[in-house]
């Protein structure tokens, strides 16, 4: 049994979701797959790395004329099926992607798409941050002082830090305090957290 551990980084996260939006295409089409499964071995990873490569316009259309008499219709069909699961995926990946602290430029260059689609996505999509104030009470030790949800388009980092400096009075910024933000229905264990802020003195911390 493999004791690896998950990757918990941004990056991580990104690449999970978008293996988890092919691994539901792949057992919604388990009976086609079967069916297809030269053309599933013909080499898409390649051909998805030899696309990104291609930055330009022009380079794109270069690879599409190299590629495209190769291509059976089969071959065709399993890459555009498999594009669309990927589609309809993509908004809830783009929001993780952002809550995680990702800029709509680095989204779109990962995905192969533009910043002002990236934008779109995220403005209709607000995602729901749960959040919790604790107070210092020794060393590393909290107590929760008050909580609460939002609606936001900015990473955690940014909500925890906006939340950390409209709240903090005078007692807590005496005591030290901080900010745990999660996403919603992820909320409890700080070490969990999205992201923390703190505050001790006249110093922030963010982790």
């Amino acid at each position: 049994m493999s004791n690896e551990q998950p990757d918990e980084t941004p990056g991580g996260r990104l690449r999970t979701r978008l293996l988890a939006a092919f691994d539901q295409f792949e057992k919604e089409r388990e009976a086609e797959r079967r069916q297809y499964a030269a053309a599933e071995s013909s080499g898409l990873a390649r051909l998805a790395e030899e696309y990104a490569r291609a930055t330009t316009a022009t380079a794109r259309a270069t690879l599409a004329e190299r590629v495209g008499p190769s291509l059976s219709l089969t071959e065709a069909g399993v890459i555009r099926r498999t594009a669309k699961a990927v589609e309809g995926a993509l908004p809830s990946v783009i929001v993780g992607a952002r809550v995680d602290g990702w800029t709509a430029a680095e989204i779109a260059a990962e995905l192969g798409v533009t910043a002002s689609y990236v934008h779109r996505i995220l403005r209709n999509n607000p995602w729901d941050a749960a959040w919790t104030m604790y107070r210092a009470t020794g060393a590393d030790t909290w107590e929760p002082v008050e909580s609460g949800t939002l609606c936001a388009t900015e990473t955690a980092a940014s909500v925890a830090e906006q939340i950390l400096a409209e709240r903090l009075d005078v007692s807590l910024a005496r005591s030290g305090a901080r900010v745990c933000v999660w996403r919603s229905g992820e909320e409890g264990d700080p070490d969990d957290a999205r992201f923390t802020a703190e505050r001790e003195g006249d110093t922030i911390h963010d982790h």
